[in-house]
Protein backbone atom coordinates (compact mmCIF):
# COMPACT_ATOMS: atom_id res chain seq x y z
CA UNK A 1 0.00 0.00 0.00
CA UNK A 2 2.87 2.21 0.04
CA UNK A 3 4.01 4.82 2.92
CA UNK A 4 2.04 7.90 2.83
CA UNK A 5 3.80 11.18 4.30
CA UNK A 6 2.05 12.81 6.92
CA UNK A 7 -0.37 10.31 7.59
CA UNK A 8 -2.92 10.72 10.04
CA UNK A 9 -4.65 7.52 10.91
CA UNK A 10 -8.21 7.10 12.06
CA UNK A 11 -9.02 3.43 13.88
CA UNK A 12 -12.60 3.07 13.82
CA UNK A 13 -15.43 5.04 11.43
CA UNK A 14 -17.54 6.16 14.28
CA UNK A 15 -18.94 9.37 14.66
CA UNK A 16 -16.35 10.93 16.48
CA UNK A 17 -14.18 9.61 13.62
CA UNK A 18 -15.98 11.11 11.19
CA UNK A 19 -16.20 14.88 13.33
CA UNK A 20 -12.25 14.39 13.49
CA UNK A 21 -12.16 13.91 10.08
CA UNK A 22 -14.40 16.77 8.68
CA UNK A 23 -12.49 19.00 11.63
CA UNK A 24 -8.82 17.95 10.10
CA UNK A 25 -10.20 18.68 6.50
CA UNK A 26 -11.39 22.00 7.17
CA UNK A 27 -8.18 23.14 9.26
CA UNK A 28 -6.25 21.71 6.39
CA UNK A 29 -7.80 22.75 3.16
CA UNK A 30 -5.23 25.52 2.45
CA UNK A 31 -2.17 23.14 2.86
CA UNK A 32 -3.29 20.20 1.84
CA UNK A 33 -0.34 18.58 4.39
CA UNK A 34 -2.57 15.47 5.84
CA UNK A 35 -3.24 12.11 4.16
CA UNK A 36 -6.34 10.08 6.20
CA UNK A 37 -6.88 6.64 6.05
CA UNK A 38 -9.80 5.27 8.17
CA UNK A 39 -10.31 1.78 9.22
CA UNK A 40 -13.56 0.48 9.98
CA UNK A 41 -14.41 -2.83 10.68
CA UNK A 42 -18.14 -3.26 9.96
CA UNK A 43 -19.66 -3.44 6.24
CA UNK A 44 -20.91 0.15 6.02
CA UNK A 45 -18.88 3.52 6.53
CA UNK A 46 -20.11 5.06 9.82
CA UNK A 47 -23.72 5.63 11.11
CA UNK A 48 -25.55 7.49 13.84
CA UNK A 49 -25.94 4.47 16.19
CA UNK A 50 -28.05 7.07 18.93
CA UNK A 51 -30.59 6.65 15.84
CA UNK A 52 -30.55 2.83 15.87
CA UNK A 53 -33.87 2.05 16.93
CA UNK A 54 -35.29 3.88 14.26
CA UNK A 55 -33.72 1.48 11.83
CA UNK A 56 -36.78 -0.53 11.88
CA UNK A 57 -39.01 2.26 10.93
CA UNK A 58 -37.51 2.22 6.96
CA UNK A 59 -34.91 -1.20 7.21
CA UNK A 60 -32.77 1.15 5.31
CA UNK A 61 -29.39 2.14 6.88
CA UNK A 62 -28.90 4.90 4.16
CA UNK A 63 -31.19 6.90 7.38
CA UNK A 64 -28.61 6.16 9.60
CA UNK A 65 -25.97 7.47 7.56
CA UNK A 66 -23.03 10.09 8.62
CA UNK A 67 -21.82 10.49 5.32
CA UNK A 68 -24.36 10.27 2.73
CA UNK A 69 -26.28 7.19 1.41
CA UNK A 70 -23.95 3.64 0.66
CA UNK A 71 -23.41 2.50 -2.20
CA UNK A 72 -23.11 -1.48 -2.66
CA UNK A 73 -19.86 -2.05 -1.39
CA UNK A 74 -20.73 -0.17 1.89
CA UNK A 75 -19.02 3.29 1.03
CA UNK A 76 -20.60 6.85 0.73
CA UNK A 77 -19.42 9.30 -1.75
CA UNK A 78 -18.07 11.40 0.78
CA UNK A 79 -15.29 9.35 1.53
CA UNK A 80 -13.73 9.68 -2.24
CA UNK A 81 -14.66 13.29 -2.48
CA UNK A 82 -12.96 14.35 0.54
CA UNK A 83 -9.89 12.37 -0.13
CA UNK A 84 -9.80 9.88 2.55
CA UNK A 85 -8.75 6.18 2.19
CA UNK A 86 -11.55 4.12 3.35
CA UNK A 87 -10.69 0.18 4.86
CA UNK A 88 -14.41 -1.66 5.48
CA UNK A 89 -14.33 -5.03 7.01
CA UNK A 90 -11.36 -3.94 8.41
CA UNK A 91 -10.55 -5.01 12.10
CA UNK A 92 -7.16 -3.61 13.15
CA UNK A 93 -5.14 -6.48 15.31
CA UNK A 94 -2.28 -4.62 16.19
CA UNK A 95 -0.84 -0.78 16.57
CA UNK A 96 2.91 -1.13 16.87
CA UNK A 97 3.94 1.87 18.02
CA UNK A 98 7.91 1.05 17.12
CA UNK A 99 7.19 0.81 13.77
CA UNK A 100 4.03 3.02 13.76
CA UNK A 101 2.15 0.63 11.78
CA UNK A 102 -0.71 -0.73 11.96
CA UNK A 103 -2.48 -4.89 10.86
CA UNK A 104 -5.07 -6.13 10.09
CA UNK A 105 -5.44 -9.90 10.25
CA UNK A 106 -2.59 -11.08 7.51
CA UNK A 107 -3.20 -7.90 5.47
CA UNK A 108 -0.16 -5.65 4.55
CA UNK A 109 1.03 -3.03 7.43
CA UNK A 110 -0.23 0.40 7.13
CA UNK A 111 2.09 3.29 8.39
CA UNK A 112 1.15 5.88 9.73
CA UNK A 113 2.96 9.62 11.23
CA UNK A 114 -0.16 9.91 13.50
CA UNK A 115 -3.20 7.59 14.40
CA UNK A 116 -6.54 8.24 16.44
CA UNK A 117 -8.06 5.79 18.48
CA UNK A 118 -11.81 6.37 17.68
CA UNK A 119 -12.36 2.46 18.16
CA UNK A 120 -15.77 3.62 20.69
CA UNK A 121 -17.33 0.88 23.23
CA UNK A 122 -18.40 -2.74 23.00
CA UNK A 123 -21.62 -3.74 25.11
CA UNK A 124 -21.06 -4.84 28.35
CA UNK A 125 -22.17 -8.51 29.20
CA UNK A 126 -22.66 -9.03 33.11
CA UNK A 127 -20.97 -12.99 33.94
CA UNK A 128 -24.97 -14.27 34.33
CA UNK A 129 -24.80 -18.51 33.99
CA UNK A 130 -26.42 -19.82 30.79
CA UNK A 131 -26.02 -16.71 28.59
CA UNK A 132 -23.23 -18.35 26.37
CA UNK A 133 -24.11 -21.29 24.06
CA UNK A 134 -20.11 -22.53 24.18
CA UNK A 135 -17.21 -21.26 23.07
CA UNK A 136 -17.89 -17.47 23.81
CA UNK A 137 -21.02 -17.82 21.55
CA UNK A 138 -24.29 -15.90 22.87
CA UNK A 139 -27.23 -18.64 23.39
CA UNK A 140 -29.37 -18.42 20.40
CA UNK A 141 -31.79 -16.19 21.31
CA UNK A 142 -29.48 -13.97 23.22
CA UNK A 143 -28.31 -10.87 21.77
CA UNK A 144 -26.79 -7.38 22.39
CA UNK A 145 -27.89 -4.05 21.21
CA UNK A 146 -24.98 -2.35 18.87
CA UNK A 147 -25.32 -2.68 15.21
CA UNK A 148 -27.10 -2.78 12.56
CA UNK A 149 -26.48 -6.39 12.52
CA UNK A 150 -27.21 -6.77 15.92
CA UNK A 151 -30.86 -5.46 14.84
CA UNK A 152 -31.49 -6.88 11.72
CA UNK A 153 -30.35 -10.67 13.62
CA UNK A 154 -33.22 -9.79 16.42
CA UNK A 155 -35.54 -9.15 13.46
CA UNK A 156 -34.61 -12.52 11.59
CA UNK A 157 -34.39 -14.00 14.74
CA UNK A 158 -37.81 -13.37 15.80
CA UNK A 159 -39.42 -13.91 12.43
CA UNK A 160 -37.58 -17.05 11.77
CA UNK A 161 -38.91 -18.31 15.84
CA UNK A 162 -42.05 -16.38 16.17
CA UNK A 163 -41.18 -15.17 19.54
CA UNK A 164 -43.93 -13.08 21.27
CA UNK A 165 -42.17 -12.47 24.38
CA UNK A 166 -38.94 -10.94 25.34
CA UNK A 167 -36.72 -9.08 27.63
CA UNK A 168 -34.38 -6.64 28.09
CA UNK A 169 -31.55 -6.29 30.92
CA UNK A 170 -30.76 -2.63 31.50
CA UNK A 171 -33.00 0.23 32.09
CA UNK A 172 -30.98 2.86 30.74
CA UNK A 173 -30.47 5.20 27.45
CA UNK A 174 -29.91 2.27 25.26
CA UNK A 175 -31.94 -0.49 27.07
CA UNK A 176 -34.84 1.14 26.90
CA UNK A 177 -34.82 2.36 23.08
CA UNK A 178 -33.94 -1.61 22.53
CA UNK A 179 -37.28 -2.34 24.68
CA UNK A 180 -38.96 -0.22 22.07
CA UNK A 181 -37.27 -1.89 19.02
CA UNK A 182 -38.40 -5.59 20.48
CA UNK A 183 -41.86 -4.07 21.00
CA UNK A 184 -42.07 -3.09 17.69
CA UNK A 185 -41.27 -6.60 16.48
CA UNK A 186 -44.56 -7.61 17.97
CA UNK A 187 -43.21 -8.94 21.31
CA UNK A 188 -44.43 -9.12 24.80
CA UNK A 189 -41.24 -6.65 26.14
CA UNK A 190 -40.23 -6.71 29.55
CA UNK A 191 -37.47 -3.69 31.25
CA UNK A 192 -35.23 -6.09 33.79
CA UNK A 193 -33.06 -3.51 35.97
CA UNK A 194 -30.52 -4.62 38.73
CA UNK A 195 -30.99 -0.91 40.48
CA UNK A 196 -34.13 0.50 42.21
CA UNK A 197 -34.55 3.03 39.46
CA UNK A 198 -34.79 3.12 35.19
CA UNK A 199 -31.67 6.04 34.39
CA UNK A 200 -30.28 5.55 37.50
CA UNK A 201 -27.66 7.85 36.46
CA UNK A 202 -29.82 10.37 34.80
CA UNK A 203 -32.89 10.65 36.84
CA UNK A 204 -34.05 10.25 40.63
CA UNK A 205 -36.79 8.13 42.45
CA UNK A 206 -39.46 10.41 41.22
CA UNK A 207 -38.04 10.87 37.61
CA UNK A 208 -38.55 6.86 37.61
CA UNK A 209 -41.61 6.93 38.41
CA UNK A 210 -43.19 9.51 36.06
CA UNK A 211 -40.91 7.33 33.15
CA UNK A 212 -41.69 4.16 34.54
CA UNK A 213 -45.26 5.27 34.79
CA UNK A 214 -45.41 6.11 30.89
CA UNK A 215 -43.23 3.23 29.93
CA UNK A 216 -45.80 0.96 31.44
CA UNK A 217 -48.82 2.97 29.48
CA UNK A 218 -47.29 1.98 26.50
CA UNK A 219 -47.13 -1.46 27.09
CA UNK A 220 -44.24 -2.85 28.43
CA UNK A 221 -43.32 -4.50 31.72
CA UNK A 222 -41.03 -2.61 34.40
CA UNK A 223 -38.84 -4.77 36.89
CA UNK A 224 -36.84 -2.82 38.93
CA UNK A 225 -34.51 -4.30 41.60
CA UNK A 226 -34.25 -7.50 39.41
CA UNK A 227 -31.47 -9.69 40.65
CA UNK A 228 -31.33 -11.92 37.21
CA UNK A 229 -29.50 -15.23 38.21
CA UNK A 230 -29.57 -17.67 34.80
CA UNK A 231 -30.33 -17.32 31.49
CA UNK A 232 -32.45 -20.64 31.30
CA UNK A 233 -32.32 -22.88 27.67
CA UNK A 234 -35.48 -24.93 26.40
CA UNK A 235 -33.22 -27.70 27.38
CA UNK A 236 -31.11 -26.71 30.31
CA UNK A 237 -28.60 -29.25 29.91
CA UNK A 238 -27.40 -27.95 26.49
CA UNK A 239 -25.69 -24.46 26.40
CA UNK A 240 -26.96 -24.24 22.62
CA UNK A 241 -30.49 -24.52 22.99
CA UNK A 242 -32.27 -21.44 22.55
CA UNK A 243 -33.04 -18.99 25.46
CA UNK A 244 -36.40 -20.13 26.90
CA UNK A 245 -36.22 -17.74 30.28
CA UNK A 246 -35.17 -16.06 32.56
CA UNK A 247 -34.35 -16.50 36.33
CA UNK A 248 -34.20 -14.37 39.13
CA UNK A 249 -33.18 -14.81 42.95
CA UNK A 250 -35.50 -12.59 44.30
CA UNK A 251 -37.77 -14.37 46.75
CA UNK A 252 -40.98 -15.66 45.10
CA UNK A 253 -40.28 -14.02 42.04
CA UNK A 254 -41.20 -16.28 39.50
CA UNK A 255 -38.78 -17.52 36.29
CA UNK A 256 -39.89 -15.20 33.29
CA UNK A 257 -40.97 -17.26 30.35
CA UNK A 258 -39.24 -15.13 27.08
CA UNK A 259 -38.05 -16.31 23.85
CA UNK A 260 -35.93 -13.41 23.29
CA UNK A 261 -33.14 -11.30 25.82
CA UNK A 262 -31.48 -8.47 24.64
CA UNK A 263 -28.37 -7.33 27.18
CA UNK A 264 -27.71 -3.55 27.17
CA UNK A 265 -26.22 -3.24 30.54
CA UNK A 266 -23.72 -0.99 29.86
CA UNK A 267 -20.03 -0.44 27.71
CA UNK A 268 -16.58 -1.06 28.29
CA UNK A 269 -14.66 0.83 25.93
CA UNK A 270 -12.44 -0.70 23.20
CA UNK A 271 -8.74 -0.11 24.56
CA UNK A 272 -7.53 -3.60 23.33
CA UNK A 273 -4.97 -2.42 20.68
CA UNK A 274 -3.69 -0.07 23.57
CA UNK A 275 -3.13 -2.32 26.23
CA UNK A 276 -1.24 -4.49 23.41
CA UNK A 277 0.83 -1.47 22.57
CA UNK A 278 1.47 -0.69 26.36
CA UNK A 279 0.00 2.51 26.37
CA UNK A 280 -1.14 3.78 29.47
CA UNK A 281 -5.27 3.28 30.41
CA UNK A 282 -7.49 3.86 32.95
CA UNK A 283 -8.02 2.02 36.15
CA UNK A 284 -11.53 1.61 34.83
CA UNK A 285 -10.30 1.02 31.31
CA UNK A 286 -10.17 3.73 28.74
CA UNK A 287 -6.84 5.05 26.99
CA UNK A 288 -6.09 7.74 29.02
CA UNK A 289 -5.46 10.99 27.37
CA UNK A 290 -3.99 14.73 28.30
CA UNK A 291 -6.28 17.93 27.81
CA UNK A 292 -4.99 17.97 24.35
CA UNK A 293 -6.19 14.33 23.60
CA UNK A 294 -2.73 12.80 23.66
CA UNK A 295 -2.15 9.46 25.15
CA UNK A 296 0.70 8.16 26.61
CA UNK A 297 2.28 7.42 22.91
CA UNK A 298 3.68 10.92 21.29
CA UNK A 299 1.92 9.59 18.10
CA UNK A 300 -1.40 8.32 19.06
CA UNK A 301 -4.49 10.57 19.90
CA UNK A 302 -7.63 8.84 21.64
CA UNK A 303 -11.23 10.65 21.23
CA UNK A 304 -14.94 9.67 22.26
CA UNK A 305 -15.42 6.41 24.23
CA UNK A 306 -12.46 4.86 24.20
CA UNK A 307 -10.49 7.93 25.72
CA UNK A 308 -10.24 7.92 29.84
CA UNK A 309 -10.05 12.16 30.72
CA UNK A 310 -9.28 12.61 34.05
CA UNK A 311 -10.39 8.85 34.71
CA UNK A 312 -13.37 9.40 33.09
CA UNK A 313 -15.08 7.99 29.96
CA UNK A 314 -17.99 10.42 28.47
CA UNK A 315 -20.53 8.28 26.72
CA UNK A 316 -22.44 11.04 25.48
CA UNK A 317 -22.19 12.43 21.58
CA UNK A 318 -21.51 16.22 22.57
CA UNK A 319 -18.28 15.35 24.49
CA UNK A 320 -16.95 13.16 21.76
CA UNK A 321 -17.86 16.36 19.55
CA UNK A 322 -15.77 18.24 21.63
CA UNK A 323 -12.92 15.92 22.00
CA UNK A 324 -12.50 15.28 18.01
CA UNK A 325 -12.13 19.01 17.42
CA UNK A 326 -9.30 19.36 20.14
CA UNK A 327 -7.12 16.07 18.83
CA UNK A 328 -7.54 17.72 15.11
CA UNK A 329 -6.48 21.37 15.90
CA UNK A 330 -3.60 19.60 17.81
CA UNK A 331 -2.35 16.74 15.08
CA UNK A 332 -2.97 19.55 12.47
CA UNK A 333 -0.17 21.52 14.22
CA UNK A 334 1.83 18.27 14.89
CA UNK A 335 1.73 17.84 11.32
CA UNK A 336 2.25 21.14 9.94
CA UNK A 337 4.39 22.66 12.26
CA UNK A 338 1.49 25.82 12.25
CA UNK A 339 0.84 26.55 15.83
CA UNK A 340 -3.33 27.85 15.85
CA UNK A 341 -4.13 30.89 18.31
CA UNK A 342 -6.54 29.93 20.95
CA UNK A 343 -6.11 26.54 20.44
CA UNK A 344 -8.58 24.50 22.01
CA UNK A 345 -8.15 22.29 24.84
CA UNK A 346 -10.53 19.86 26.25
CA UNK A 347 -11.31 19.83 30.91
CA UNK A 348 -13.89 18.14 30.64
CA UNK A 349 -18.04 18.40 29.26
CA UNK A 350 -21.65 19.41 30.03
CA UNK A 351 -23.12 15.86 31.35
CA UNK A 352 -26.72 17.31 30.98
CA UNK A 353 -28.52 14.93 28.88
CA UNK A 354 -31.93 16.13 26.85
CA UNK A 355 -33.80 13.50 24.64
CA UNK A 356 -36.83 11.90 23.51
CA UNK A 357 -37.09 8.57 24.93
CA UNK A 358 -39.88 6.70 23.89
CA UNK A 359 -41.83 9.59 23.17
CA UNK A 360 -41.15 11.66 26.64
CA UNK A 361 -38.89 14.32 26.93
CA UNK A 362 -36.69 13.60 29.10
CA UNK A 363 -33.81 16.02 30.71
CA UNK A 364 -31.03 16.10 33.45
CA UNK A 365 -28.57 18.28 34.30
CA UNK A 366 -25.71 17.26 36.11
CA UNK A 367 -26.32 14.64 39.28
CA UNK A 368 -29.79 13.86 40.17
CA UNK A 369 -29.23 13.13 43.63
CA UNK A 370 -26.96 15.26 46.37
CA UNK A 371 -24.45 13.73 48.19
CA UNK A 372 -26.75 12.72 51.02
CA UNK A 373 -23.90 14.85 53.62
CA UNK A 374 -24.92 17.75 52.24
CA UNK A 375 -26.83 19.62 54.77
CA UNK A 376 -27.50 22.78 52.60
CA UNK A 377 -29.85 21.03 50.04
CA UNK A 378 -33.67 22.16 49.80
CA UNK A 379 -35.92 20.46 46.96
CA UNK A 380 -38.45 22.39 45.14
CA UNK A 381 -40.71 19.73 43.25
CA UNK A 382 -43.09 19.71 40.58
CA UNK A 383 -44.66 16.74 40.03
CA UNK A 384 -48.54 16.80 38.23
CA UNK A 385 -49.19 13.15 37.83
CA UNK A 386 -52.72 14.19 35.52
CA UNK A 387 -50.33 16.10 33.10
CA UNK A 388 -47.67 13.79 33.53
CA UNK A 389 -44.94 16.44 34.20
CA UNK A 390 -42.26 16.03 36.61
CA UNK A 391 -39.77 18.59 37.73
CA UNK A 392 -37.03 18.80 40.09
CA UNK A 393 -34.87 21.88 41.41
CA UNK A 394 -32.27 21.99 44.00
CA UNK A 395 -31.27 24.84 46.04
CA UNK A 396 -29.41 26.01 49.21
CA UNK A 397 -31.55 26.14 51.86
CA UNK A 398 -31.59 29.87 52.10
CA UNK A 399 -33.46 29.66 48.70
CA UNK A 400 -31.19 32.07 46.62
CA UNK A 401 -29.17 30.18 44.53
CA UNK A 402 -29.78 27.48 42.57
CA UNK A 403 -27.18 24.28 41.93
CA UNK A 404 -28.02 23.64 38.13
CA UNK A 405 -25.60 20.68 38.82
CA UNK A 406 -28.89 19.25 40.34
CA UNK A 407 -31.76 19.28 38.33
CA UNK A 408 -33.98 17.06 36.24
CA UNK A 409 -37.38 17.23 34.47
CA UNK A 410 -39.67 14.84 32.71
CA UNK A 411 -42.51 15.37 30.79
CA UNK A 412 -45.01 14.17 28.23
CA UNK A 413 -44.39 15.38 24.22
Amino acid sequence: MGCWKRCPLVLASRRQSIAFMEDLLELDKDTQSCTIATFCEEPRAAYNRVRLTSYFETLNPDALSLSGDYDPTGRTSWFDESGVELHLNACVTELDTEAKVVRCGNGEPVPYDVAVLATGSIPFVPPIPGAGGGDDAPRPGVFVYRTIEDLQAMRDYQEEHNVGAAAVIGGGLLGLEAAKALQDLGCETSIIEFADTLMCRQIDKGGHDALAGKIEDMGLHVMCGARTSSFVGADDADPSSPVAALSFSNEDWDDLKVGMVVVSAGIKPRDELARAADMTVGARGGVVVDDNMATSDPSVWAIGEVAAHENFVYGLVAPGYDQAKVAASRIHESVTGAVAEHAPTFTGADLSTKLKLLGVDVASFGENQPHPDDADVSNLVWNDPLSGVYRKLIFNKAGDKRSEEHTSELQSP
